[in-house]
């Protein structure tokens, strides 16, 4: 007897054995749609459960600047200045905790490094900065945190410190951050200031090449007539 399916020819034919396809395997294929839809759901959550704390971390963390805007203008003299700041790393330690890997949390320890740059604790400062740019590298708050760590190590004395972070955000930042001519001239700096006047004056020199318009250009220009 002849199967009525090979006298199909074309579209005919690819319908009907699609069609046998379909019937022999429907419970499997109801099985992997079901697997597909609890999938999609449950991505859809997290997506939604993801959000919402973005949300929440956002919020806490607007207010906790809020509150070291008021602490930062207190006179020392404030009886409250110090339980204040108290109260301020209690709430970014717990933003740390709770929200790690956001921006709250690059915040956070950004408002922690801030507090102890006000207190002159630089080589605190310096960790807390850098520890704030490495939670998110391609934020736009990392060039600015790696700029005051390195200013800093400079106010510690550390010097060659502060210009592998420097030159870290030149090689890192060169196209998007502004104020790569400024890290540029301050590696230059430290050179001269430490009496390297050889790489000093190469510093000089690459920012004048790099950056001819900058203001700090200018700079560098007067500083390579005084060391001639």
């Amino acid at each position: 007897m002849i199967d009525k399916r090979t006298e199909l020819k074309g579209k005919d034919k690819f319908l009907a054995d699609l069609s046998s396809f379909l019937e022999k395997h429907k419970y499997f294929l109801l099985i992997a749609l079901a697997v597909i839809v609890v999938a999609i759901i449950v991505v859809a959550v997290i997506d939604s459960a993801v959000e919402k704390k973005v949300n929440v971390s956002a919020a806490l963390i607007e207010q906790v600047q809020k509150d070291y805007d008021d602490w930062i203008v207190l006179d020392d003299e404030d009886s409250d200045k110090a339980q204040k700041k108290n109260d301020l790393l209690i709430s970014l330690d717990s933003i740390i905790s709770d929200y790690p890997s956001t921006y709250a949390e690059q915040r956070a320890y950004f408002l922690k490094a801030n507090i102890s740059f006000s207190e002159e604790s630089w080589t605190d400062a310096a960790l807390l900065f850098s520890t704030s740019a490495e939670v998110n590298r391609e934020s736009y708050l990392a060039p600015v945190a790696l700029m005051l760590s390195a200013s800093s190590l400079e106010n510690a004395s550390d010097y060659q410190k502060a210009i592998e972070i420097y030159r870290d955000i030149c090689d890192k930042y060169d196209k998007i951050y502004p104020d790569v001519p400024h890290a540029m001239l301050s590696i230059a700096r430290l050179y001269e200031q430490t009496g390297d006047i050889a790489s000093a004056t190469n510093s000089y020199n690459e920012l004048l090449d790099k950056y001819p318009g900058s203001g700090w250009s200018s700079f560098a220009r007067t500083r390579l007539i005084n060391l001639d």
